[in-house]
């Protein structure tokens, strides 16, 4: 058991005094930093966790259920800035994807006061909450139509467990191509595995614009307290003047004591589950331990987001650079880890070039705002290099045959442009690694998988 009280303490700070930066560092960041966004490398040990190589393995391991929805997976809030940034409101945020082909999001099933419910797995959010009965759905004009039409799975029959936070908090919060969710804020317990989050702060939806996969009924944010979206007043008030920071669901497990401040995921490519390992790793096989990578998080500071210039916010890494073919672009850019985006958002030129390696080569659909080949195209053999160990994305990764542009009956790609930054590495990456949370070190580890 973790110590309770030298875990809030630590957690609450997040070890946050920036320490000095390498020059090699300063460059980088100078360098590649869009406008209005820093970065910099906090200072951050914990006894807790493993200052070089993986955690043990954890005894408190979940399932994750992949789903297909009616669009890519935009359940996330990751990719808020540069081209494709667009805030309605506050901050509520939103992510890149518009496509109107099939993408896969990944669910766990938690226990919300006793009803278990199949909730959407972000990394790149950090809000927790449920779709409950008789909400309302409506369309992307804001007008009523059958609940139906929001594609959840069972709505939560009751009502929050310990109450309301305030008859005036609520949170509201905006996803993809305008998904919207809001709703009071309350207090519940929250079971995921063996683990009982008690009193977490979440929300019950009330009223939504959503494009579900009919069997998820909301999403757990795993992200960091800087990006939640609560807010004071009436539920049609987002004045970023009126936002409220709390503590999310992650945040509060370490609180509590229950795990150590990590978790770990690893997504399978040829079943429709992966794993998720709340403090420590998952029992997963075709790892080359020998290949482990291991990478400062970065503290990413968002445009118009005050706490994000000293808080956490998101999973950002720099890798070393790409390559594909024979070609190599060592050029140091930020990436967001995020279990939430299908894809990978890559500088533009170098997504381009990318896309123009494979066999016939990708065409921009400005449409969808991605790359499409021929869905029997030949990917070329790419890798994104980190800590000075390339990680290959299979080629079954990289081209996505359900996701077909009705007119050209061209398939989408893997790899998209992400406009000014910062980017992400999505699924398809995901997929070919397992990825360490590593909140207590402040840092993002990585081991390959073996292709199979």
């Amino acid at each position: 058991m973790v110590s309770p009280t030298a875990t809030l303490s630590w957690f609450l700070t997040y070890g946050l005094l920036a320490t000095a930066l390498p020059n090699t560092h300063l460059q980088v960041l100078k360098s590649v930093t869009a406008p209005g966004i820093g970065f910099k490398i906090p200072k951050a040990t914990h006894p807790w966790t493993a200052a070089a190589g993986l955690p043990k393995q954890s005894k408190n391991v979940q399932r994750i259920h992949s789903n297909c929805g009616s669009k890519t997976n935009s359940k996330s809030v990751a990719a808020i800035i540069g081209a494709h940034q667009r805030q309605v409101g506050g901050y509520g945020y939103q992510n890149v994807t518009s496509t109107s082909a099939f993408g896969t999001q990944y669910a766990i099933e938690a226990v919300w006061n006793g009803t278990r419910m199949m909730l959407i797995v972000d990394t790149g959010s950090s809000d927790t909450w449920v779709v409950r009965k008789g909400f309302s759905c409506v369309d992307y004009h804001g007008e009523s139509v059958p609940q139906v039409a929001c594609g959840f799975g069972p709505a939560y029959p009751k009502d929050f467990q310990y109450g309301l936070t305030s008859p005036e908090e609520h949170m509201f919060i905006q996803y993809g191509d305008g998904e919207t969710v809001t709703g009071p804020m309350g207090f519940s317990d929250i079971t995921l595995g063996n683990i009982t989050v008690k009193k977490q702060q979440v929300s019950l939806a009330n009223t939504t614009y959503w494009v579900g996969n009919n069997q998820t009924s909301g999403l757990i944010g795993l992200a960091f307290p800087s990006l939640t979206n609560a807010y004071l007043g009436s539920s049609d008030d987002h004045d970023p003047g009126n936002q409220i920071e709390y503590s999310p669901l992650f945040s509060n497990m370490v609180n509590q004591g229950t795990v150590a401040p990590l978790f770990s995921i690893a997504i399978d490519r040829n079943a429709s589950t992966g794993l998720l390992a709340w403090g420590g790793i998952p029992p997963v096989t075709g790892l080359d331990n020998s290949r482990t990578a291991t990478l400062d998080m970065i503290i990413t500071n968002l445009i118009d987001k005050e706490s994000a210039a000293y808080e956490y916010s998101f999973y950002t890494v720099i890798p070393d650079g790409w390559q594909f073919g024979q070609t190599s672009d060592l050029t140091k850019y930020p990436f967001i880890v995020d279990t939430g985006t299908t894809i990978c958002y890559l500088p533009p030129n170098l997504a381009d070039a990318i896309n123009r390696a494979f066999t016939p080569a990708g065409v921009y659909l400005w449409m969808y705002g991605a790359y499409f080949t021929s869905c029997d195209a030949v990917a070329p053999r790419i890798s994104v290099i980190l800590g000075g160990v390339h990680f290959w994305i299979n080629p079954r990764d990289l081209i996505y045959q359900r996701m077909v542009d009705p007119l050209t009956g061209l398939c989408m790609t893997a790899i998209a442009s992400g406009g000014s930054g910062p980017y992400i590495l999505g699924d398809a990456f995901l997929q070919n690694a397992l990825a360490v949370f590593d909140v207590g070190q402040a840092k993002m580890r990585f081991i390959p998988r073996e292709f199979y």
